[in-house]
């Protein structure tokens, strides 16, 4: 006897295919920390440590090695969007061919966030 309950054909495929679906989907914050001066700080050093190589040390982008890194100075131009959201899925990730996720090497959401804040702090007026 089979340890789960069987499921009818037409079910099955149609619990596939929403289960699939959702595995195809980006995944959404959990939880949103504070946006304060510490997670500035935080995600200015975290920016230094992993975002400059392509985006450079101000967020122009105006470096040889990525040919279309977004510049980050300048969220029309953002190709996946520039709400608080849309930058943290980029972040977490990935967008496009040639950003890749970053949320396993930054070890957590809030750490992803206070890159989003960061982030935001490079916008001109």
């Amino acid at each position: 006897m089979p340890f789960f309950y069987p499921i009818p054909g037409a079910r099955r495929r149609a619990l596939l295919v929403v289960l699939c679906a959702g595995m195809a989907l980006p995944s959404l914050a959990q939880e949103r920390p504070p946006e304060d001066a510490a997670a500035l700080e935080r995600g200015a050093q975290l920016f230094q440590q992993y975002c400059t190589e392509c985006h450079g040390r101000d967020g122009r982008a105006q470096l040889d090695v990525i040919s279309d890194a977004t510049d980050l100075t300048q969220p029309n131009y953002y190709y996946s969007g520039s709400s608080d959201q849309e930058i943290f899925n980029s972040i977490a990730n990935g967008a496009g061919v040639a950003m890749p996720a970053w949320r396993a090497q930054l070890g957590s959401d809030a750490a992803v966030w206070d890159l989003v804040y960061y982030v935001k702090s490079l916008w001109e007026e």
